[in-house]
């Protein structure tokens, strides 16, 4: 009965905290809902819809001269956006129909963030307060009125990590293969995180090797040997059948990553001739982020290089290894501090809305100090927490590599707000310790 009066009051409470995200979100639309004029990446997305519905064009570009198709960004996006005017017929109705589904899908990401938390570290409270500070985080609260990429790649990241808790539990092979299509999906909308995938397999297999009891108590280990085996074999150090179990889990995942690949894959083979594994639109950003401080931007930049990815990409690599030759204190330093600090010394979009950065800039670092704290707290409990913020750093990593910027931080504000969520769910159950108070707010690692 007590369970159940537990249950109910975190059902309460987070059907409060997505009535607060959602309202929050649709607030921000109601101001922005007359505001049509779009520029930059937002615009380019927007035209590259039409031209894919109207002219059957697959291409994204600043250059207004030519209309030959290319492959500089994955189509996860760009497919979202012409299917809603191919739907609606009217290019201004689909801006606002375009941000009332990206405001649904963020309020979900938040219900997922809940989910996440719940399932992986069993806390209520530490879930909970992961839900309500992605509902109030500004960037997440604003972002669904752009037409960019990252309202859509936070929820089929969040989709991923989720399936992918049921998945290594279960060891079913069809919540895999299902685990390895939201992959897929995530990655044609933000391909920087592809070299990921096998990122879990690899901490599955470390963990099963630190100690016997780690790999005792591993979840997939659990559900496998319970299952398959009997209890004399339970007991016995065996590892094979374990390794086992992987394999045929990375396989049916990895089907379903080619699954949603291959239509990409084979139309560039198709149409451009030549074999491209997600975008052909890195080169500019790379070569944006070998100048430290952004000291002489682009100044030995020809228009021959600016014109040519490829050539953008090897003048780039160029630059960072000469860098790194004549002043490696500088570049060292500038791939490390000097990006990280551009890319969360403010939040995203702090100045969309009038009077609405000082807030912004508030609850941003609200999160952010207590999150690290939390985060390096949460990483040294124990195996599984760690893992899975080194996960979050492993994206911050790759995004090192690129020209810094606040809207970089947007996916890895999730691992530092279950950083802050853990760092004050244990405070309070601290304190409820110390004052005889009972509650299941403990962050198990």
């Amino acid at each position: 009965m007590k369970q159940k009066k537990s249950n109910r009051i975190v059902l309460i409470f987070l059907a409060l905290i997505l009535i607060l995200a959602l309202g929050l979100r649709f607030r921000v639309f109601s101001k922005q809902i007359n505001n049509m004029s779009l520029s930059n990446d937002p615009r380019n997305y927007w035209e590259m819809s039409h031209r894919m519905v109207d002219e059957g064009i697959y291409r994204y570009s600043y250059d207004k001269s030519t209309n030959e198709p290319n492959a500089r960004v994955t189509p996860g996006y760009p497919l979202f956006l012409a299917a809603v005017y191919k739907v609606l017929g009217d290019k201004y109705l689909q801006i606002t129909v375009v941000r009332i589904l990206q405001i649904i899908m963020s309020t979900v990401s938040v219900l997922l963030g809940f989910l996440i938390v719940k399932k992986a570290f069993k806390t209520d409270l530490a879930a909970l307060l992961t839900a309500f500070f992605m509902a109030i985080y500004p960037t997440y609260a604003m972002s669904p009125v752009m037409l960019l990429t990252e309202t859509m790649a936070l929820f089929t990241m969040l989709l991923y990590f989720y399936l992918m808790l049921f998945a290594f539990e279960s060891g079913n092979k069809l919540i895999n293969l299902i685990t390895g299509i939201a992959f897929g999906v995530h990655v044609l909308v933000r391909p920087a995180l592809l070299p990921l995938f096998i990122f879990p397999f690899i901490f599955c297999i470390l963990s099963s090797r630190t100690s016997k009891k780690a790999f005792e108590e591993h979840a997939l280990a659990q559900s496998y040997f319970n299952r398959r085996y009997s209890d004399k074999r339970q007991r016995t150090n065996n590892r094979r059948p374990y390794l086992g179990a992987l394999a045929s889990m990375f396989v049916f995942q990895l089907i379903g990553l080619i699954i949603v690949m291959a239509p990409w894959w084979i139309r560039n083979v198709a149409v451009l001739g030549e074999f491209t594994l997600t975008a052909k639109g890195t080169g500019n950003p790379f070569l944006a982020g070998t100048y430290p401080y952004f000291q002489e931007y682009f100044l030995d930049v020809s228009e021959e290089i600016k014109n040519s990815n490829d050539l953008q990409m090897a003048h780039g690599i160029q630059r960072l290894i000469e860098g790194l030759k004549t002043d490696p204190v500088l570049y060292i330093k500038w791939y490390t501090l000097g990006k990280t600090e551009y890319i969360f010394n403010q939040p995203y979009l702090s100045r969309l809305l009038m009077n609405s950065q000082t807030p912004s800039i508030v609850i941003h670092f609200s999160v952010l100090i207590p999150g690290i704290l939390g985060v390096i707290l949460h990483a040294i409990k124990g195996m599984k927490s760690f893992w899975f913020y080194f996960y979050g750093l492993t994206i911050l990593g790759l995004q090192l590599m690129f020209v810094p910027d606040p809207r970089f931080a947007y996916l890895i504000m999730f691992f530092i707000i279950v950083g802050a969520a853990y760092l004050i769910s244990s405070i309070i159950k601290a304190i409820g310790t110390k004052k005889g108070i009972q509650g299941d707010v403990s962050p198990v690692p």
